[in-house]
Parts: structure tokens; sequence; C-alpha cells
């Protein structure tokens, strides 16, 4: 689901076979528009239905919508709607998304599957997809025939393609999901480029009954497809030298811009000079480093507009960091931003890797309610969807970023960090899954 050092996975060819034009399906409560239309790809019909199309920007950013495992009497009682109903209100629930929806193109494809449900077992669905073990949540499905549907529903544009965000929900309660992104080694003014799958359970439920759909496709889709965000959650674990590499090379790619990797691990490791106390609480800050040249956190640090947010780099994220005992002992109790309180031997961590706040939409999905995305989160969702939507012509200003993402007129729950109630804080009863780095698709 989250992750670093990638898998490769099948190669995805731009030259799909043709996209033949049939007859308009239509299910009776999906309202018509002069827009929609119908096509056979790889013996499987789709049915494209447009949810919204860009009132903002030249282009638009291309979101298409599908779903396995749904089978033609799931669409006809209306339930394969009601999962991409559910998943359009999550992409755009919260910021900066819900800043951006105008510049978003939405569309639904309806495939029926002949078998309906999705389980550890592949079954005869429209596009193959199981859920690989019940140890993690890694998705299998059939890349390169999801692609073809996504090709055919943006009507044969490569271009389009290559910019395109794909949701593909499982009808499945199962806590999984991952997200494919290409390696388009593309880099347009800093923003990064290429076509990205998210495969999301459309009813993803954790151990203790909560549902976790909305994070997911924040998480994810979001996060991951849209903004190409590294994740700020970390195991113990040190990285190998090709899980550097990977970082290293995918930052000149324009990618994980809310991660920082430091040559020497030492760097701002938990050193109780960082320490600071706030309602007799300890809690734990770490690191910004104000002279680097490409520290992207650098322009806000000194903004007082962002007072009210972390702007510091806090050690452990990628996934990595190297503990000496399971929470570094338990000299230090510190209680973060959402009111989690762990003990912790500060000088007994060590990462090259931080991340840019210390609890966020990018971090632990499952332990915590009420997440938001952080500054850099928020600001290379932004870079992203203007960029695709506005094309070559559109520069990114700093200002004008800020002023977007303070403006009177949003949310301001989404630019602090408020403590929630205890009744708010999820409480697992047992380890949740392994979670499941992204994949590369090469193209």
């Amino acid at each position: 689901m989250h992750g670093v050092l990638p898998i490769l996975v099948a190669m995805l060819l731009l030259t799909f076979v043709s996209c033949e034009k049939d007859n308009d399906y239509r299910a009776p409560y999906i309202p018509d528009t002069p827009s929609d239309f119908s096509f056979t790809y790889d013996g499987t019909r789709g049915n494209v239905y447009v949810v919204q199309e860009h009132t903002k920007g030249t282009y638009g950013y291309p979101v298409v919508i599908m779903a396995d495992g749904f089978s033609q009497t799931d669409i006809d009682n209306g339930e394969y709607q009601k999962a991409v109903d559910n998943a359009v209100k999550a992409l755009t629930m919260q910021k900066p998304m819900k800043d951006l929806a105008e510049y978003l193109d939405i569309y639904s494809v309806v495939v029926a599957s002949e078998h309906s449900g999705i389980d550890y077992t592949e079954h005869n669905t429209a596009f193959k997809t199981y859920l690989e073990s019940k140890d993690n949540t890694n998705v299998i499905g059939d890349t390169a025939k999801i692609g073809g549907f996504t090709y055919c529903s943006l009507r044969n544009s490569k271009e389009r393609l290559r910019n395109a965000l794909t949701i593909m929900l499982l009808n499945s309660a199962d806590y999984a999901g991952v997200t494919l992104m290409s390696l388009d080694t593309t880099v347009v003014d800093t923003i990064p480029q290429g076509w990205s799958l998210s495969y999301i359970p459309a009813y993803a439920t954790i151990s203790n009954g909560d549902n976790v759909f909305n994070e997911l496709i924040m998480h994810e889709a979001v996060g991951h497809g849209i903004g190409k965000l590294g994740d700020e959650y970390w195991y113990n674990d040190t990285p190998k030298p090709e899980d550097i590499s990977f970082y290293k090379q995918s930052r000149r790619f324009g990618w994980s811009i809310n991660i920082k990797y430091f040559d020497n691990e030492e760097t701002g490791s938990w050193d109780p000079l960082y320490l600071y106390k706030e309602d007799n609480v300890e809690k734990y800050y770490i690191l910004r480093t104000q002279d680097a040249e490409d520290d992207v956190l650098v322009p806000f640090v000194d903004d007082s507009r962002y007072a009210s947010e972390e702007r510091k780099w806090i050690q452990g994220g990628y996934t990595f960091i190297t503990l000496t005992d399971t929470w570094c002992g338990d000299e230090y109790e510190y209680t973060d931003e959402k009111g989690k309180t762990k003990d912790v031997k500060p000088n007994l961590c060590k990462s090259h890797f931080y991340r840019s706040s210390g609890v966020s939409m990018m971090g632990d999905v499952v332990n915590y309610v009420d997440l938001e995305f952080n500054i850099l989160s928020r600001l290379a969702i932004y870079k992203r969807i203007n960029k695709v939507a506005n094309g070559a012509g559109w520069k990114y200003d700093y200002e004008t970023f800020a002023k977007f993402d303070k403006g009177e007129s949003t949310t301001k729950a989404a630019n602090t960090f408020k403590k929630p109630s205890t009744s708010r804080q999820r409480t697992i009863k047992e380890s949740e899954k392994q979670l499941t780095r992204p994949k590369i698709i090469l193209q």
C-alpha cells in the first residue's frame, strides 16, 4: 500500500489494441450525457460515464474510476454506482483536493464480472484482481488490461493516459491496497509525470471495525497516485543500498518531496535537545535544514502563515528507522499531534530518512483518525494537478500557492494540528497486516 523500493511489474505498453466502439448500454440509474460511450477492449465491454468535466484549467486532470468483482446484478441494483460515488466523494473531501476539484475530469467505467466479490483467490472477474495474502495488503491484477481500459476511456489519448490516475475499486471489505506508478523520467519544472493505478477495496475495514476507505483513497490515490509522495511511516528496518539509490533517483524525477535523506544517519538523531514540553507532555521534534539548497521545506519555515503547522524534518520515514530496542526503550514518553502516546529512548534511534511532519495522511492510516495532508504533501498535489490541467504554460509561484493554501474560503482544519479527544482515537484489537510498498510500472 505504501512504500519505498518498488517491485517492478509487467511492462505497460502504450500501443494498445484498438478500442472497439459498441452500441451504448445504459444502466437505468445512471443519467446519460452526450459524452457517454461504450467500447470493447480485449473481449470485455466497458461503459463510460462522465461524472464531472473540469471547469478550471485548460485540459483537466483525468481520473478514471472502475471496479472489479461486481456482477451484472451488482450493477443493476446500484451497488457498483454506490462504490464509485463513495470514491468520488472521498477523492475531494479534504485540502487541497476540495479546492482543486474543479480541475478534475472524472470518468466512471462500468464493467461487469461473472464472479461477485474479491478475496484471496483469483476468480473469473473482469480484471483478475485478488488479494495476495492475509499477511500483507498487496493486490494482484491485470495491470495491462486496466491500462487499456483507461486508454479507451480517455478516447485513445496516450497523452491523457500518461498523467491519468486510475482507481480500481475491489468488491471487498478487507484491509488492503497498493499503488502502481509508471516510471516516467520526464520532469517538467521539478514536477513528476506518469500514470498511476491505485487498487483499493470499496469497503475496506480494519480489525476494530472502522472503515478506512476514505483514508486509503487519500493516501493511495491522491498522495501516491497524484502527488507521487513518499510514505511517512516507518518500520524498524535499515535501508539497503538499492533503497537509498532509488530514493535519490526518484527525487530527481520530482517524487517524494515530503521525505528527506541524510548521508549520515546520526544527523538529527533522537537528541533530548530537540524535546520540548507542551501541557506537561513531552513531544519530539528533530531537525530542519534551513541552509540546504535542496530543502523544499525552507520557504515555509519563516512564513508566519504556517506558524500553526510543523515545519521540521522528523526522524523516521520512507518506511525506515533503525532501533536498538522495540520503541527505542522507555526513557521518554511523548504524545504526538493526534494524541497517541509512545515511549521512546531518543539516543538509541538512527535513520537516514526523515518525514516533514509527525502525523499526516502519508503516515499511519490505521491508528489515527482525522488525518490531514501536511504542507509539502499539499504542495506536491497542488503542483501536479495544476501542471497537468493547465499545461506547459503554467508556472509554480510560492506566494500564489500560499494564498491558495491559506485562503479564507478554505477550511482551516487541514492547516492546523489539533489533538482530538481520546474517544476519536482508534484502538486496534490486533496488529494489522504488513503494509505493501508501491510498485513501479515500466513503460
